[in-house]
């Protein structure tokens, strides 16, 4: 992953520091809708690292309210771990935003690529995840 900056007027690209893709990783993370999961692999994609550095910043995730990383499973669907809370909570945390999960592998019509929706172009129909909207109104 590279790092675009200007710097006294020029323009500098410089390979991202472990902190600044750990930074990527939290804003991505963010994107996953509530009832959605999406992958190690599918974020690493997007970033152009390898899915063990996501993996990696999101077991140093310190705002588990605001960055909802239990919304990223492995690659196979199985939910995994989820830091000192473990996977039993994260399973539970899951269910409650209505993600179906069977033998501890997520259902894949809960599945969102966000590489594929990074990288595809506005006119291209690859993705079949939908997106519910969550109204404000209570």
């Amino acid at each position: 992953m590279l790092v675009v900056r200007v710097e006294k007027g020029r323009v500098v690209a410089e390979k991202a520091s472990l902190s600044e893709i750990c930074q990527a990783v939290y804003t991505l993370t963010q994107l996953i809708p509530q009832g959605f999961v999406s992958s190690y692999s599918s974020i690493g994609r997007a970033l152009g690292v390898h899915p063990r550095v996501v993996a990696h910043c999101l077991s140093k995730n310190k705002e588990i309210i605001i960055i909802p990383c239990h919304r990223v499973v492995y690659n196979n669907m199985r939910i995994g771990g989820y830091r000192e809370l473990g996977a039993g909570f994260k399973k539970k945390l899951l269910v409650l935003e209505g993600v179906e999960i069977s033998d501890n592998t997520v259902s894949r019509k809960h599945f969102v690529d966000l590489s594929e929706l990074i990288h595809s172009s506005p006119h291209e129909k690859k993705s079949t995840a939908r997106f519910i909207p969550i109204s404000t109104n209570s």
